[in-house]
């Protein structure tokens, strides 16, 4: 054996067993990865996909599970990049489609999560049968999630699920606003963003709805809370909101009777800060349009009332919740 052909030979051994050791060592940390996303350890998961990523980096299901972690921690935006390398490199598989819906739904967009659903069950049928994926498919047909009518019409008004205005002689609403006994110094920096919101929208009403501050709950009509305790404000329909509202309703009628709407101004008792005041005038704006009667959402990302928390959604009426709002309270009212 001559010296060249000695040393390819080292070389080639060298390579393989390199290799060996290099599969090896993903296959570990993604079975270690596997195991914490079954144990919904997110954080540890990703961790460890992303190591045996380093070694494998044109690994589909890595990606795919890499992207899996991501939205299980809210990080839509990171899951759909690396769902579509997913994509990219291993081609179309029914569970990176059904992530790819999980995360565009957290997104708030419910169309393109249900296109993706449909297609994870055109790639495995069996899918199809499948209860979890029947009770998705419906909740994202949902009205309240998937919000009819057009984001370019001047108005959404014929797109929401139902209308529950005040009377007129319920005018002005009676508000107030309760102070969190666990959060007392954030109570008159709630009051300023609450009256904003009120303001904003009975101006776009054209003064059709007005309000007035009561000093206790037992003469208000509608209640305002804040709170520190995010569970208290869960929704699953209105993804990254942190607010929630509760509706009392006339029989005879289907009009307003009475409401309480609770706002998250913190996340958690051991918060370091409380939340940015847009973010807590955008929630609140956005419950207090539901409060005024408006049942159901916006289909367009700039509108307070679009269904989720948007980067696009600023903390001001637009347009069209102005044109929603006055037409609803423009009819003649019983």
């Amino acid at each position: 054996m001559n010296t060249c052909t000695k040393y390819k030979l080292i070389l080639s051994q060298f390579l393989a067993a390199s290799l060996c050791t290099s599969a090896c060592l993903a296959a570990d940390l993604q079975a270690e990865g596997v195991q914490n996303l079954k144990a919904k350890n997110y954080t540890k998961a990703l961790e460890c996909f992303n190591s045996a990523l380093k070694e494998q980096p044109n690994n589909w299901q890595l990606w795919q599970n890499i992207g899996s972690c991501h939205m299980q921690l809210g990080h839509n935006d990171a899951a759909i990049n690396s769902l579509q390398k997913s994509i990219e490199i291993g081609g179309l598989h029914a569970g990176q489609c059904t992530l790819m819906a999980a995360a565009l739904e957290g997104r708030g967009q419910p169309k393109q999560a249900l296109s993706w659903l449909t297609l994870a069950c055109k790639i495995d049928p069996s899918r199809a049968a499948d209860p979890g994926m029947q009770a998705a498919i419906r909740e994202l047909q949902d009205p309240l999630k998937n919000p009819g009518g057009s984001p370019d019409s001047p108005d959404y008004l014929s797109g929401l699920v139902d209308i529950n205005r005040w009377r007129e002689q319920d005018m002005p609403l009676k508000v107030y606003v309760r102070k969190n006994v666990q959060l007392p110094g954030f109570y008159e920096r709630f009051l300023g963003v609450v009256r904003e919101a009120m303001e904003q929208w009975c101006q776009a009403s054209g003064n059709a709805v007005s309000y007035k501050l009561v000093p206790g709950p037992e003469s208000a009509s509608l209640v305002w809370d804040y709170t520190d305790r995010p569970e208290l404000c869960t929704s699953n329909h209105e993804p990254g909101l942190e607010g929630v509202n509760e509706m009392r309703l006339r029989m005879e009628d289907r009009t307003a009777a009475a409401g309480n709407i609770t706002v998250v101004v913190k996340k958690g008792p051991n918060a370091p800060s409380f939340r940015d005041r847009q973010l807590i005038l955008t929630t609140c704006l956005h419950e207090a349009g539901h409060a005024l009667g408006i049942h159901g959402h916006s289909p367009n990302t700039h509108d307070v009332m679009f269904l989720a928390a948007s980067p696009e959604a600023k903390p001001k009426l637009s347009q069209r919740d102005a044109n929603t709002i006055k037409l609803m309270y423009k009819r003649d009212w019983k």
